[in-house]
């Protein structure tokens, strides 16, 4: 049986704690034995053979912003068969002026009320093969950053929050946005979830069993 590797890419703003974040689940990829390299700068993302010997690229870099080549190597990696996964502003809040990141991510960031929020987490009905990174999961309360994101209907959309307008606002009625979602691209797997946007948050019971499940999803088999 071979050996999987996980490429863990991490930093950016340090508010979004990219090292403490990405730490705790590092433990988990290798129990499920996968062998774990960790860079922290996007050059990874310019070394081709690293990239197509991966076989699942976790990214956590809010903020950022990928050269032509990086952007261009890590989307043809994920099209032949490289998973891809992170969480909230790592993976949405980041590279604003990479379309083809974009597009393979499904979804971007674009505002969020001030100040943490508590609000509810709905799981959506099982969805047949990407279920099993919700089995067993029932609605569950947060208190975190609420994201506002833009995405499109080629996720699976596994879990929903909804946001209510507050007095002044300039929309009057309640949202639906996507929490967690999955995406195909090319031969590739993505799992996105917005919500992480401290160590405490990652450590909630539910969320962490969703990020742990998704990050082994969407490795390559």
């Amino acid at each position: 049986m071979r050996t999987r590797r996980a490429l863990v890419v991490r930093g950016g703003w340090e508010g979004h704690d990219p090292v403490g974040c990405t730490d705790l689940f590092t433990p988990g990829l290798e129990r499920d034995g996968f062998e774990v390299t960790v860079r922290e700068d996007l050059a990874a993302y310019e070394d081709t053979d690293l990239l197509a010997a991966t076989d699942l690229v976790v990214h956590c870099w809010s903020e950022g912003e990928l050269t032509g080549t990086q952007e261009t190597n890590l989307v043809r990696a994920v099209e032949a068969g490289t998973g891809f996964a992170g969480w909230h502003g790592g993976v949405v809040a980041t590279n604003a002026r990479n379309p083809l990141y974009g597009r393979m991510v499904g979804g971007r960031f674009l505002w969020h009320p001030e100040g943490f929020q508590d609000f509810t987490v709905h799981v959506a009905a099982a969805q047949e093969g990407d279920g099993s990174i919700t089995e067993g999961i029932r609605d569950y309360e947060v208190h975190t950053e609420h994201y506002w994101v833009l995405s499109d209907s080629l996720n699976t959309v596994l879990a929903t929050s909804v946001l209510s307008p507050a007095p002044g606002d300039p929309w009057d009625e309640p949202v639906e946005f996507p929490v967690v979602w999955t995406r195909r691209w090319g031969s590739g797997r993505v799992f996105v979830c917005t919500l992480g946007h401290r160590v405490a948050d990652l450590t909630v019971p539910q969320t962490a069993a969703i990020i742990g499940r998704g990050l082994t999803w969407a490795a390559r088999p």
